[in-house]
């Protein structure tokens, strides 16, 4: 264990003297900075590894870092700036390499990783993070999307596409993934719609998709394999419902959707609570309208299904919008009698 650790120490030593040459640091400094690492890389070596060692480490360099860059500015020396900052922050992303190989499990130490690497603009490696990342935590759909949303945020839409795909072959019953997929081509979609309004030109990269893709098509394509990939389920088409009506560009897809749901969800409350409140939304320039079509909805929930969930949502949402409950829906019915109905052990109470 000491050799190794001496032969890290030595290996520092260039770096070391050569900020003291040129007056970066003093040597009482450089020296202090030696036995600091010293005893950081003695607590790396002890046969019961902690995490807080490697984290402590890791702090120091990246202050030392930061102490570097700021005694350039003060002197304005910037001979062999790379050469010098490199050497510091190749040790940062070797230790955080190490750590991360010891403890797995730690997604914030993961995270941290790419924070840093995010903060010196090292595309590059942050990829290569992503991926080691994803080979150790394949079957969490959160760091699938984390991945995806970067390539996306870096202008690769290709690779985001790619990683949710690889990401729902590993969870294929994540609801979250489809959500995402979707929403991510309706940003690319959108993304491209407005680059050509502004360029006025074809983009060479929608050369052969054009037409998928800047109608939407492409996202649509995503709902529909999500609906096959969970056949009964009413609230995922909300949930893309949603996303959807974040866009304007989107009407068909929305009406398609709302179709599905009034199709073949008829009876569930979450489906007419929906059709409702879709009214509310619809631009028509007049708001007592859409106020009485969402009424005349609700009522007929109400009427069509005996359930208390219906009432309880439009009793909710009228009381919110302080709007009038219709009074024969009021006296037919109210929310603790329905509640009792669907709870008889409870009336006895």
């Amino acid at each position: 264990m000491a050799e190794y650790v001496q032969q890290n120490i030595e290996d520092m030593l260039p770096e070391l003297e050569q900020l003291e040459r040129v007056g970066l640091f003093t040597k009482d400094e450089t020296r202090q900075i030696l036995k600091k690492r010293q005893g950081y890389e003695y607590r790396l070596r002890r046969q019961t590894k902690c995490k807080e060692d490697f984290l402590q480490y890791i702090q120091y360099e990246i202050n030392c870092l930061a102490l570097l860059h700021k005694r350039r500015e003060k002197t304005g020396y910037s001979f062999k700036q790379l050469n010098l900052e490199n050497v510091i922050k190749e040790r940062i992303n070797k230790l955080f390499r190490m750590a991360t190989y010891r403890f797995q499990e730690d997604l914030k130490l993961w995270m941290s990783h790419i924070a840093f690497c995010e903060s010196k603009d090292d595309v590059v490696r942050v990829g290569k993070i992503f991926t080691r990342m994803l080979q150790v935590h394949n079957k969490k759909p959160e760091i699938w999307i984390l991945a995806a949303k970067w390539e996306f945020e870096n202008k690769n839409a290709e690779n985001a596409r790619a990683t949710l795909q690889r990401g729902l072959r590993f969870n294929p019953d994540s609801k979250k993934l489809w959500l995402e997929y979707y929403r991510m081509e309706l940003l690319y979609t959108d993304k491209m719609q407005k680059r050509k309004k502004i360029l006025g030109v074809e983009d060479p990269e929608m050369e052969g998709k054009k037409d998928a893709v800047l109608t939407g098509q492409v996202a649509e394509v995503v709902y529909k394999q999500a609906k096959e990939a969970f056949p009964d389920d009413a609230e995922l088409i909300l949930g893309f419902i949603q996303i959807c009506e974040l866009f304007s560009f989107t009407k068909s897809q929305l009406d398609s959707m709302y179709k599905d749901l009034k199709k073949n969800y008829p009876d569930k409350p979450l489906t007419w609570d929906a059709r409702a409140r879709r009214c509310m939304s619809i631009q028509t320039g007049q708001d007592s309208s859409n106020e009485d079509k969402m009424h005349s909805v609700y009522e007929k929930a109400v009427s069509q299904i005996n359930t208390s969930k219906i009432f309880i949502i439009f009793y909710i949402y009228s009381h919110i919008n302080n709007i009038q409950l219709n009074k024969n829906i009021q006296q037919k019915q109210n929310t603790e009698h329905l509640l009792n109905e669907e709870n008889p052990t409870n009336s006895s109470c």
